[in-house]
């Protein structure tokens, strides 16, 4: 699962291009010094999560080279900015990253420190050097179409030579002399090699059912607070399968799962189109949809897990309306059915642009309609019908993690 949260920022225009380069570049300068790569390659990769997250009502598609420049300006004022700030906290609760990389969360907090506020005999203060200089060669091939040259990077590194200590300045000087590693940037701008540089730092260990909601917590967070309508749906779509699994006696866990991934390929829905008040367009309506097509592609890896369809199927209806596939009823699975009506009963009771919430009262009424009229499967209904109506009380149902919590209490208190 921690693939998904590599393959989640790999989506995210321009974003996702910085993010790997810097990963790529900073693996490659800490061979020079000893460091270990493969943290270096997270902290690369990671280092602006929380640029992600709208603290200052900067939202994903906002994020242009422009912006990524601008934010990457260190101030001598102090060693962190918000968003360095907001990434290591939320790498901080990504405890499957840091069992391997305990340094992690530190490197990350002050990759954008100038040398005054660290200690060069400090391993953490060195890879955030590492860190600090990658994004600079990162944002020159970023804003430069044509491939540059070795000679190219001198000038601007060198006019910029005393943010980095001497031996991270010159290691990183080596690496970029390669011809690999430019064309390897440039390959990374032009969309190849993403996937086969993700798998190359792949880390070969079996994760906890806590591990992998924690990285489910962070990034649905990510994705859900796009907008103010989907701050928690996620989380309310994994309790509520969950809750109708338990009835029956399945796995709830898989279900909590599928429920907490499910609209990951959200990461590239525009907030024009989620936010919309009127009617979508079809256009809009093809780029709404085409989300769960994205959710298949970032989970495919763990096409073998028993919650993988239900997650990427929930959009599929038992009259073959639905999609991407346009499955019908016996084409799949009672799992599959559960997702669907979870989601579909879930949305209904959140608020949306063009509506207010609902109860889960009248969400049950649109899910039964549903059913009446050959969309939803009966059978998940009739379960969710005897929690909605046989006390199962939804108001009591925590539908924000602890994690989602403290990440959105942490990023309230830096704007206040």
């Amino acid at each position: 699962m921690i693939n998904v949260l590599l393959k989640t920022i790999m989506f995210v225009p321009k974003f996702g291009i910085h993010s790997l380069q810097v990963g790529f570049l900073a693996s490659k300068i800490a061979k020079e010094l000893n460091l270990d790569e493969f943290e270096m390659f997270y902290a690369g990769v990671l280092h602006d999560i929380g640029v992600l997250t709208p603290h200052k009502g900067i939202l994903l598609d906002d994020i242009d080279n422009e912006f990524l420049i601008k934010e990457d300006i260190p101030t001598y004022e102090s060693p962190t900015k918000d968003h360095t700030l907001i990434s290591s906290f939320e790498v901080s609760k990504i405890s499957a990253l840091l069992k391997h990389f305990p340094n992690l969360s530190s490197s990350i907090l002050l990759h954008h420190a100038l040398p005054n506020y660290l200690n060069e005999s400090s391993t953490k203060d060195v890879a955030a050097n590492v860190i600090s200089i990658s994004e600079e060669i990162s944002k020159y091939v970023l804003v430069n179409d044509e491939e540059l040259t070795y000679e190219d990077f001198l000038v601007p590194l060198s006019m910029i030579k005393n943010r980095f200590f001497g031996s991270v300045y010159d290691a990183a000087l080596k690496v970029i002399k390669q011809e690999y590693i430019r064309w390897m940037l440039y390959d990374i701008k032009a969309g190849f090699n993403r996937e086969r540089l993700i798998q190359e730092f792949k880390l070969d260990t079996k994760l906890t059912i806590d591990e992998i909601i924690e990285i489910g917590a962070v990034l649905a967070y990510i994705i859900d607070s796009k907008s103010q309508f989907t701050r928690e749906h996620s989380w309310r779509v994994a309790k509520v399968s969950a809750a109708i699994a338990k009835e029956i006696l399945l796995n709830e866990h898989e279900f909590f799962i599928a429920g907490l991934f499910h609209d990951i390929g959200k990461i590239t829905t525009p907030i024009e189109v989620l936010e919309k008040k009127g009617k979508l367009t079809a256009a809009e309506m093809d780029i709404m949809r085409k989300h769960v097509y994205y959710s298949y592609l970032i989970l495919l890896e763990h096409e073998d897990e028993p919650w993988f369809w239900p997650a990427v199927r929930h959009q599929e209806r038992i009259d073959g309306s639905g999609y991407p596939w346009k499955l019908r009823g016996n084409q799949m699975s009672f799992k599959d059915k559960i997702l669907q009506v979870a989601d579909y009963f879930t949305a209904v009771l959140e608020p949306r642009p063009y509506r207010g919430a609902n109860t889960p009262e009248k969400a049950y009424e649109e899910v039964e309609r549903a059913v009446q009229n050959g969309v939803l499967d009966s059978g998940p209904a009739k379960i969710l019908k005897e929690l909605v109506f046989g006390g199962y009380n939804f108001d009591s149902i925590d539908f924000m993690s602890s994690i989602q919590k403290d990440i959105n209490d942490f990023e309230k208190s830096l704007i206040e």
